[in-house]
């Protein structure tokens, strides 16, 4: 049974007992009336009592007696209810005792697995925080390198300097449906672009060639996609982006194109949190002239 069918079951036992009790008390208090008056019945009997008056004085003492005797009787029943009932109350008491012992141990159990989850949780939550902090750190290092690698270049490089207000890294895959287009439309609004289809020649060093245009480009865009998560040379480019904006100077602007908060956080949790443009929400014209409002700004 429940704690509450018990708890029930112990006050109906409890109030059945109180009845019984009184009726125990009623019937002594009328036995001891009726023995107290077969004794006054008795004394009132002498000598000079006439026959008829003796006759009905004994008839009397006899009726009373009887009404001891179903008083007695009474007695004994109320009594061995009263012994049941206490056996009964007995045995839901020790029922009740031990069902809490029950409800509290399960309490006691579902407790300790609500702290054993929170503290599988909490320790979740410090392995996912220490990762992104290698994360973070992994990425500091190797944009503290290239920052080096780039100044370096800038400094050694014999070439004329090209300046250059764009710089676009994306990935192969991304150059029909998006980035040539996307290039066409920011020459159109005089835009000067650093894009390896027009600024590579053969022979050249790819590596050192993206550390010239990194340095000499005011700005860069990611066109981050699946693919350019999957590639090499992106990577470089958004390292290289994220070291010069490391030294102070506003770098990278982001294009989502085909890809989702969750892919970028994946990839890099830093770039997760820049204000991009989306390919899925505006058109190539409406993304060419946002650039060209921030690049071209003097």
């Amino acid at each position: 049974m429940s704690i509450s069918s018990l708890t029930t079951t112990i006050n109906r036992l409890q109030r059945q007992l109180a009845d019984i009790s009184r009726g125990i008390s009623q019937e002594v208090k009328k036995e001891a009336d009726l023995i107290g008056r077969i004794g006054q019945v008795r004394r009132s009997i002498t000598k000079n009592t006439s026959p008829s008056t003796l006759n009905s004085k004994l008839s009397e003492i006899e009726r009373k007696q009887k009404d001891v005797a179903s008083v007695a009787s009474k007695k004994a029943t109320l009594a061995k209810k009263e012994a049941d009932k206490n056996s009964q109350l007995l045995k839901a008491k020790l029922d009740l005792a031990k069902e809490e012992e029950r409800e509290r141990k399960r309490i006691s159990t579902a407790r300790e697995r609500e702290i054993r989850k929170e503290n599988d949780l909490v320790r979740q939550g410090q392995a996912a925080q220490l990762l992104l902090q290698r994360q973070l750190n992994a990425e500091h290092a190797v944009s503290s390198k290239l920052t080096e690698d780039l100044s370096s270049v800038a400094s050694l490089d014999d070439e004329p300097e090209i300046q250059y207000d764009l710089f676009i890294s994306h990935a192969s895959d991304d150059k029909d449906d998006l980035v040539e287009p996307l290039v066409k439309a920011l020459q159109a609004l005089d835009v000067k672009v650093w894009y390896d289809k027009f600024t590579l020649r053969v022979g050249d060093s790819l590596r050192k060639k993206i550390d010239q245009g990194l340095s000499n480009s005011r700005f860069g865009t990611l066109v981050l996609s699946s693919a350019f998560f999957a590639k090499q040379w992106p990577q470089y480019e958004l390292d290289g982006m994220t070291a010069l904006e490391m030294n102070g100077r506003k770098m990278i602007l982001p294009i989502w194109h085909k890809t989702s908060k969750s892919e970028v956080i994946k990839f890099s949790p830093t770039l997760a949190d820049k204000v991009a443009l989306n390919s899925s929400l505006m058109t190539i014209e409406e993304i060419a002239t946002e650039l060209a409002e921030v690049v071209l700004e003097r």
